[in-house]
């Protein structure tokens, strides 16, 4: 149980907050729109104002290490066990093939100064069994959902 490793997600956010989560860099405006993470699916979404027949989406750590995908639709799914620390930010970059349309977000690890969970503690029953408490940080807003997740490490 050494070898694995336990990431904790704050995910407490929506359409509407995921705003202070990303930076969105174009030099135009792109008809590539509300991009949107599922961390537990490890999914990328997002909308556009035109019909593409192909995109090609990638994540990025600070690294530079980087994972390519070429997708038909709106939808980009990763490996769940994804090997990148998360943790320090991450880069999404949507592009449509053969096109100068692209989209960049760099995902910012974070929330509201004040909400992040207290009183974390796992304790680990016969190998196969973890149970883990936290307490919501004393600043955050009612609607805020913590979810834990865990995977193996290199």
């Amino acid at each position: 149980l050494l070898a694995d490793t336990v990431y904790v997600s704050l995910s407490h956010w929506c359409l509407v907050k995921s705003q202070s989560l990303f930076r969105h860099s174009d030099a135009q405006e792109s008809p590539i729109t509300n991009v949107n993470v599922d961390w537990k699916k490890m999914e990328l979404s997002w909308e556009s104002s035109r019909n593409f027949s192909k995109y090609q989406c990638t994540i990025m750590d600070r690294d530079m290490e980087r994972i390519e995908k070429e997708v038909n639709s709106p939808l980009c799914s990763f490996p769940v066990e994804l090997h990148m620390p998360l943790h320090k930010g991450v880069f999404f970059i949507i592009e449509v093939r053969d096109t100068n349309i692209s989209k960049q977000c760099t995902f910012l690890p974070g929330g509201v100064n004040g909400s992040a969970i207290e009183n974390f503690s796992c304790v680990i029953y016969n190998i196969f069994l973890m149970n883990c408490t936290w307490q919501a940080g004393r600043d955050a807003p009612a609607d805020t959902q913590y979810f834990l997740y865990w995977q193996k490490s290199r």
